[in-house]
């Protein structure tokens, strides 16, 4: 992927185009397919369930959690432009895009609650966000040790360490996936 974003470079500074592809990087892509391989055991816990995704960026997991779904699939992004490439990347694939702020939207009639973007949020913004969830709903969240990014405010050194940030009432799972420069940690629970 640094490859792509060099010769990407060549050509244009445009940092929508960059982050776009970085969207669909290899580490993303791994991310998501661990997240979906862990968790969907537990969509059965619900007959088509709705499911939104925190921070959603462009869309990438939220089309992936569509082929398990009947249900409403929301990804919201506080960046408006993630809606309009969302809509574009993902036409047709019948995924709700909005541009809202994690600190306001409001989750209460979603079945399952995702964010994958932990790392980037206070802990304050998501025990605030976690608590306006309904009750008995699937939350699946992810975070990271990559601590060298400056966007990275809310980093972890290990899964337990993250887990213990979390107030959730029983974790089903944790887990970590070792990445090329990090780590990525995942908590599953409710």
């Amino acid at each position: 992927m640094d490859r792509i974003l060099k010769v990407i470079d060549t050509f244009t500074t445009d940092r929508l185009v960059k982050s776009i592809v970085n969207s669909l990087n290899e580490n993303q892509e791994k991310s998501k397919d661990w997240l979906i391989e862990k968790s969907k055991q537990y969509f059965t816990f619900f007959k088509n369930p709705s499911v939104v995704v925190a921070a959603g960026w462009y869309g990438h997991l939220a089309s992936k959690m569509k082929e398990y779904t009947k249900g409403e699939v929301v990804s919201f992004d506080k960046d408006p432009m993630c809606k309009k490439v969302g809509h574009k990347l993902y036409r047709g694939k019948d995924i709700i895009f909005t541009d809202a702020d994690i600190k306001y939207y409001d989750v209460k009639r979603f079945d399952i609650v995702i964010c994958t973007s932990c790392e980037h949020l206070g802990q304050y913004l998501i025990d605030e966000f976690l608590k306006r969830r309904k009750k008995g709903s699937l939350v699946i969240l992810q975070s990271n040790n990559y601590f060298s990014i400056n966007e990275h405010i809310n980093c972890h050194n290990n899964v337990v360490e993250f887990e213990k940030t979390l107030k959730l009432e029983k974790i089903l799972y944790r887990g970590t996936l070792k990445l090329d420069k990090f780590e990525r940690y995942m908590v599953i629970g409710i």
